[in-house]
């Protein structure tokens, strides 16, 4: 078999994305591959009729022409794309790669070309561009939510509630940005990923040989879409598992490969992937696989930063909601209180072991956001008495008709004298300027409104137990 032979049928044998095409400069082919009736439905012979006679009336056929017609082929490779109808009707969007084959005078002999079906391609850009629109735009909002946040600090101070927000706003902030950032970060992966990938992909499916697509493709048949991430410790103890099999191997480019390797997650398939890496270059298999892997993986952190962000506005929204009437309504208990820990995160997680035990409880009749003010005074004070460092504790109880929330430190406890004298007005055990010494006269004026009860336990050196029981109706 020749070597003109072995490159035909090397070519014919691509998947259904990709056909071939040579024509002479006049425009008449002389070869199209076989796979042509497969991306456009055409056989080899209707397809010389004239690929260009199957183009739709589009805008960006129309560019594309205007912008052939005012450069000539010259010497140079060009890549285009354009909207081709197949032979069922519908419309495809084919990337062509053209490259001019010359004589020895330097005459133009032909022009060689690669038509690759994009239109998923084009439709994931679509998604992933419509997507990363809607993310600036909360990610606007968001910026603007911090600002409104800071520029009305000193009017939110003059309530207990507002106090109590302009304390964490910082934190708030804090926790915002770490999202914003993370999706900035990830957004711009994506980018580079995706460029990095219409780089290579043309070298990839036309420059490689039959074994080593295979390759590529059986690497990408290993990867896992759910394996959970591993700490340090444990990624530094494959890297150097990973190294020394690659050495055993006799592979080049330890230390390169083994980083590729890692960052795909597949130390677990090192022993079915070195036989694989015995190819000519295998670093380039495995960056083209890591492109190609590395949009997914953003993908999936900006969902999650989404998440986050979205639960933090949300949070952000029931706190600040000022009651309309003075009607009570039906609430989540659980929410209600999910809502001052989502708030709280930036200290909790400073020093504070939280640890949640819910019962599943009905709907309760109440003020929502009064009872925020709740959560927020005595978990604040919590971490406070535990000096940002301690066990948390809370609990919620479906006593029937009744539901009870205990929330419990082991900070330094609350002297017995003082006890009766801690829910009056303006008194504080806090440093000047720390308190204001309303916020436990708010919480029991608020569980007075509620028709509930609010008992104490404490002890010094051991710790303070606030309980709070709430009737259902």
């Amino acid at each position: 078999m020749g070597k003109d032979e072995k490159y035909k049928r090397l070519i014919e044998s691509l998947g259904n994305e990709y056909f071939f095409y040579s024509h002479n400069p006049d425009g008449k082919y002389f070869y199209i591959s076989p796979s042509v009736e497969l991306v456009l439905g055409y056989s080899v012979e209707e397809a010389f009729d004239g690929i260009v006679k199957h183009m739709t009336d589009s805008e960006l056929n129309r560019k594309t022409i205007e912008t052939l017609r005012k450069s000539a082929i010259g010497k140079k490779q060009k890549t285009f794309e354009f909207e081709l109808y197949t032979k069922s009707g519908d419309i495809k969007i084919i990337e062509i790669t053209e490259s001019p084959l010359f004589n020895d005078d330097g005459s133009l002999l032909s022009i060689e070309g690669v038509a690759h079906d994009i239109t998923d391609r084009k439709e994931s850009e679509e998604i992933i561009k419509e997507q990363n629109i809607e993310l600036t735009k909360q990610k606007e909002e968001l910026q603007k939510t911090l600002q409104n946040l800071k520029d009305t600090q000193t009017q939110l101070i003059q309530s207990e509630k507002m106090g109590a927000l302009g304390h964490l706003i910082a934190g708030i902030a804090h926790e915002i940005n770490t999202p914003i950032g993370a999706i900035q970060a990830s957004v711009e992966n994506i980018f580079a990923s995706i460029d990095s990938t219409l780089q290579n992909i043309y070298r990839l499916f036309t420059k490689l040989s039959k074994k080593e697509l295979i390759i590529f493709l059986r690497i990408m048949g290993l990867m896992e879409k759910n394996k959970q991430p591993i700490n340090s410790k444990e990624k530094r103890e494959y890297k150097k598992e990973i190294k020394s099999k690659l050495v055993a191997a006799k592979i080049d480019n330890t230390y390169s490969i083994s980083e590729l390797i890692t960052y795909l997650n597949l130390y677990n398939e090192i022993d079915v992937l070195i036989p694989l890496l015995n190819v000519e270059n295998p670093e380039f298999i495995l960056k083209a696989v890591k492109d190609l892997y590395s949009v997914r993986k953003n993908s999936e952190n900006i969902k999650l930063a989404v998440d986050k962000a979205s639960k933090i506005v949300f949070a952000l929204k029931t706190f600040t909601h000022k009651d309309q009437g003075g009607e009570k309504e039906k609430a989540n208990l659980i929410v209600n209180i999910e809502t001052v820990l989502t708030l709280l995160q930036n200290q909790l997680k400073q020093g504070i072991e939280l640890i949640t035990d819910f019962d599943s409880v009905p709907l309760i009749n109440c003020y929502p956001d009064c009872l925020v003010q709740v959560w927020t005074n005595l978990i604040s004070n919590a971490i406070q008495a535990m000096d940002n460092n301690g066990v948390l504790t809370i609990t919620v109880r479906n006593m029937g008709e009744n539901v009870q929330i205990s929330i419990n430190d082991n900070g330094h406890g609350i002297a017995h004298e003082i006890r009766e004298r801690i829910f009056e007005p303006f008194f504080t055990t806090k440093k000047a300027g720390e308190g204001t010494g309303i916020g436990l006269d708010i919480v029991k004026k608020i569980i007075d409104k509620h028709d509930a009860t609010l008992n104490l336990e404490s002890e010094i050196g051991v710790g303070t137990t606030f309980i709070i029981t709430l009737p259902i109706n």
